[in-house]
């Protein structure tokens, strides 16, 4: 990581704690593979910090499906999983260049800090799709909503979405679309609050999950 890209990222976390809009996102991908499958569409939902709770605005969101390179040969794994989503081939032939649609998901994000369910993935595909497209690495820092809601809730055996959708009775428009998926998960983080809150000891909420993530990092490392 490069020097500039190193500091952007290092003010960024250093605001994220007093930040008091936080962006939930999700994509969509051609398949798994962080390294060679490409980004279909991305969405995004502002969560909103008003007197100490999260909530969501409907007019505060976003989506974009992007653009399918010209001429690009698909085998069968990557048309599965556009399939999957909904977004076939003829809706990406209108959507926007990769770099246009990244640049103003990144416009939207403004610098707030993102989360995700299974962060991971969706961290590595912007933060590679920005490097190539932008010239610039994916600033924002990141929380990990799959983490988060497991160690709220160690009672619970749940592991993917769908679980947690089910335990806490959250429907989806259309599951594996990205807004929908970005919604859900935001309504999710609404969900979590009140035991999120309970456990934060006093502190901020960023900083409250920050706390536990690294209590659950000590203990596996010394496990």
């Amino acid at each position: 990581m490069g020097w500039r890209h190193w500091q952007a990222r290092r003010r960024a976390a250093q605001r994220a704690p007093e930040a008091r809009r936080w962006v939930v996102l999700d994509t969509e991908t051609s398949g798994l593979d962080m390294a060679r499958d490409r980004l279909i569409a991305a969405a995004a939902v502002a969560v909103h910090w008003v007197d100490g709770r999260p909530c969501l605005r409907p007019a505060d969101s976003f989506e974009v499906v992007l653009q399918c390179p010209p001429g690009l040969a698909l085998d069968e794994v990557a048309r599965r999983n556009i399939l999957l989503h909904g977004v076939g081939r003829g809706e990406q032939g209108g959507g926007l260049p990769v770099a246009e649609g990244l640049q103003r998901l990144v416009d939207f994000v403004d610098g707030a800090p993102c989360l995700a369910f299974h962060a991971a993935f969706d961290a590595t595909m912007l933060d590679r799709a920005c490097r190539v497209h932008l010239g610039a690495a994916w600033a924002p820092p990141w929380l990990d909503l799959a983490v988060l809601a497991r160690l709220l809730h160690p009672e619970l055996p749940h592991r993917h979405l769908d679980d947690w959708l089910g335990h806490f009775g959250l429907a989806v428009g259309q599951r594996h679309r990205a807004i929908s998926d970005a919604w859900v998960s935001a309504e999710l983080l609404l969900r979590l609050w009140p035991a999120w809150r309970a456990q934060g000891g006093g502190q901020g909420a960023w900083r409250a999950a920050q706390t536990l993530v690294r209590a659950r990092r000590f203990l596996l490392q010394n496990a």
